[in-house]
């Protein structure tokens, strides 16, 4: 393929009970190969996955898989690399299309081809969306959600003017693509439901660390936007405070009811201190729970 329209970008880490129902929702949607590519990129080990999706691709002349030994979210970005589309897609390996959204998405790529809008696909997810040319507006629209891979995509020209040595965040290199252009474009948050997410066992999701992701390393990224001049204080402050309710959420979810998880829970203690203080959220976790017990009561 020369030029499609979309790829559809897809890093995994093996997982053939996620990756297979994702594959068929895309090519269950009836477009034409002509107008999309979808690359997979896994980074696993499962020699037994590899050979299902080679002989997938096999079937599928518009599919590209690729094994990679990418550190972790660094296999995103392996995907970016073999993409050919106009614009440039992340479909994580936990969700499938929705029917129709594949068609409904290629209306959208072709109708911004002139203007590249940096287009935020959050699925139902946020209260509304977003349409404007005011990066900031677009930031504290996104809040937390901008940490979620799938929403993520960029037009092709706008990729490869992207530095071969610019440094990429290690946990979040979505958000590096992301925040790649920040002014002088029109930002969209197209808040349409195009992805469904699967039933999945939660101890076989990623096996990084929890809160230095969301107390540290997310926050650090929306404070550079403010250190560069791109995001208002005020926009700063809100992500922040929505990092902190998601993060007093996380720690009562897995830390006290202690929910199964493959996450690396170890580092709490190491993740205060930078943006919140230990004890505001031992106590907000705490006092969520209460709130949470007493609706059940309530609603009983």
């Amino acid at each position: 393929m020369s030029e499609p329209l979309i790829s559809l970008c897809l890093p995994t880490y093996g997982m053939a009970e996620w990756v297979f129902p994702v594959l068929e929702s895309i090519y269950s949607q009836g477009v034409s190969n002509e107008l999309f590519e979808v690359i997979v990129t896994d980074n696993g080990t499962n020699d037994a996955f590899q050979a299902r999706m080679e002989e997938y691709a096999g079937a599928h002349p518009n599919l590209t898989y690729r094994r990679t030994t990418a550190f972790q979210f660094h296999n995103q970005l392996e995907a970016l690399k073999l993409a050919k589309g106009q614009y440039l897609k992340f479909v994580n390996h936990r969700t499938t299309m929705t029917p129709g959204s594949l068609e409904r998405m290629v209306s959208i790529i072709r109708e911004h081809l002139e203007d590249r809008a940096v287009i935020y696909f959050s699925c139902g997810k946020l209260k509304q969306g977003y349409d404007g040319d005011s990066f900031d507006g677009f930031v504290g629209a996104l809040g937390v959600r901008a940490s979620w891979t799938n929403g993520v995509g960029i037009w092709k020209t706008d990729y490869e003017q992207i530095p071969a040595d610019t440094k990429v965040d290690k946990i979040s290199p979505h958000s590096f693509i992301l925040f790649a252009v920040r002014k002088d474009r029109r930002f969209i948050i197209n808040n349409e439901v195009l992805f469904e997410e699967l039933e999945t066992d939660p101890t076989k999701k990623g096996h990084y660390d929890l809160f230095k992701a969301f107390a540290v390393e997310e926050i650090a990224i929306t404070q550079n936007l403010f250190i560069d001049g791109d995001i208002t204080a005020d926009t700063f402050k809100k992500v922040k405070a929505e990092y902190k309710k998601f993060v007093i959420d996380l720690y009562q979810y897995f830390c006290i009811r202690k929910h199964p998880c493959s996450y690396d829970l170890t580092g709490f203690e190491d993740a205060m201190g930078f943006y919140f203080r230990r004890g505001e959220i031992v106590r907000g976790a705490y006092w969520l729970l209460v709130k949470k017990t007493l609706g059940k009561i309530v609603g009983r």
